[in-house]
């Protein structure tokens, strides 16, 4: 849609996540609308992060530290998922380490441009996800609990306005439109799961107590994510307690444990839902941090120095694997989104002059792939979703486009395969079905009219 009306939309849906939106309408424009297009940037935030991960824990704790942290970071599941998400997660995952590493130089040598460029960080990270305003709160938690960085105080006050201004303006915004978030499931007796497990190690969106949205794992993938939960965390507890005293633990344990804590706590006050994994993406950098710090406690980290550090590190990557290649299948984020395969089924089996009938939750399907649908008749069309401002097309069923669907001969019948309204109704008003294609979740059914 042209700006305008992406404007008319996020009055109405999405304005959180509204600057994100702008930024990619502008890629778009010069890299096209491709899945490649589409989930670049998340791989160049997420790759910048690692760097600068890297960069952030040699700072503090010399070479090995920062090249373990970071190894361990880009190994994660869920970094891999938002590494190649279009969405604005990956992007708060660098603007957290970015503002960390920040926080490191003003520690060490504080100034007014570092502290501008620290409440520029959180104005640009707190526009693309409300939520990371919680990165400000943890390193709150630091600069109090260091006496170094505690004397910078003044400097983290005027900077916070950089990250508290957009924070205010969103939720403003974002309180008329909390509809949204009404399908979230409330904190209750999964989220301990959903914090140890789907947030760092899982490639599922989110967790209740009768469902993991997840895709089939791939063969191992379940006792490998499981068994890379166990060692990390192992070594992030064993970090925390023997490298305590260090300013990396000061920096990496509130990161961690302050937002989620905040988020959750939240979310049983205000009796809804407020936590998802995606949503507090931007702390995934904290656990590798947390998870490296044996390297800085003695005697344990001379011996890793000492050439066994490859060791670990290999066991890390191997275990990763199974989760890594899962990723990469063609239905390895959900099974639900298979819109890939209506649009090229679409394509390969439909002529001009034919109509589709595609129901509102596979309409994203046509949104995504236009030129599959090209030459077709779309009868059911009731109003395009940037002519009233929505993220989806308004649609008639079947019933009530029957006139218009029975100028056509032929129609292609679009629906999840578990529900059948649809081409129960094709079938009522006089078509009988042909064809069947079957996807993980949708079925793709040509119809033939069979009365005049």
């Amino acid at each position: 849609r042209d700006f305008p009306e992406l404007l008319t939309m996020l009055g109405k849906v999405d304005a959180v996540h509204g600057v994100y939106y702008m930024l990619m309408y502008g890629w778009t424009r010069i890299f096209g609308l491709s899945e490649l297009s589409l989930r670049t940037p998340s791989l160049i935030a997420v790759a910048v992060a690692a760097g600068l991960l890297m960069a952030l824990g040699r700072r503090l704790g010399g070479t090995a530290y920062g090249v373990s942290a970071a190894f361990i970071f880009v190994i994660l599941p869920r970094v891999q998922y938002v590494a190649t998400d279009a969405r604005s997660y990956a992007k708060t995952v660098l603007g957290a380490v970015l503002a960390s590493y920040l926080l490191v130089l003003i520690r060490e040598s504080p100034s007014k441009l570092r502290w501008l460029w620290y409440g520029l960080t959180g104005l640009l990270t707190v526009s693309l996800s409300f939520y990371a305003v919680l990165v400000l709160a943890a390193h709150g938690v630091t600069l109090l609990v260091d006496g170094r960085l505690r004397k910078q105080w003044r400097g983290m006050a005027l900077a916070s306005i950089g990250w508290l201004a957009p924070a205010a303006i969103v939720a403003a915004i974002a309180s008329r439109q909390q509809f949204q978030i009404a399908w979230v499931p409330p904190i209750g007796e999964s989220t301990p799961y959903e914090v140890a497990f789907v947030q760092f190690f899982s490639d599922a969106y989110y967790s209740t107590a009768n469902l993991l949205s997840s895709p089939k794992p791939t063969p191992g993938e379940d006792f490998s994510t499981y068994g890379l939960a166990a060692i990390v965390w192992v070594a992030a507890l064993a970090g925390a307690i023997l490298a305590r005293k260090h300013f990396a633990i000061k920096l990496a344990l509130p990161w961690l444990v302050l937002p989620l804590a905040l988020v959750i706590i939240g979310s049983a006050i205000m009796g809804r839902g407020y936590y998802l994994p995606r949503y507090v993406s931007f702390e995934l950098a904290s656990l590798p941090m947390l998870a490296a710090a044996p390297l800085l406690a003695r005697p344990l980290g001379r011996r890793l120095h000492q050439g066994w550090l490859a060791v670990p590190l290999a066991a890390v990557l191997a275990i990763s694997l199974p989760s890594y290649v899962g990723q990469r299948t063609e239905y390895g984020r959900i099974e639900g989104d298979d819109f890939r395969f209506i649009a090229q089924t679409i394509h390969k089996s439909a002529h001009p002059g034919d109509a589709f009938v595609i129901s509102n939750d596979r309409d994203m399907a046509f949104k995504a792939y236009p030129e599959d649908f090209q030459g077709l008749h779309d009868p059911t069309m009731a109003r395009p979703a940037a002519q009233w401002g929505r993220i989806f097309d308004r649609r008639y069923d079947v019933r009530t486009a029957r006139n218009r669907i029975l100028k056509y001969d032929t129609v292609w019948v679009v629906e999840i395969t578990t529900k059948t309204s649809a081409r129960n109704a094709m079938e009522a008003i006089g078509y009988a079905p042909k064809r069947q294609f079957m996807g993980p979740t949708t079925s793709v059914t040509e119809f033939q009219r069979t009365r005049p």
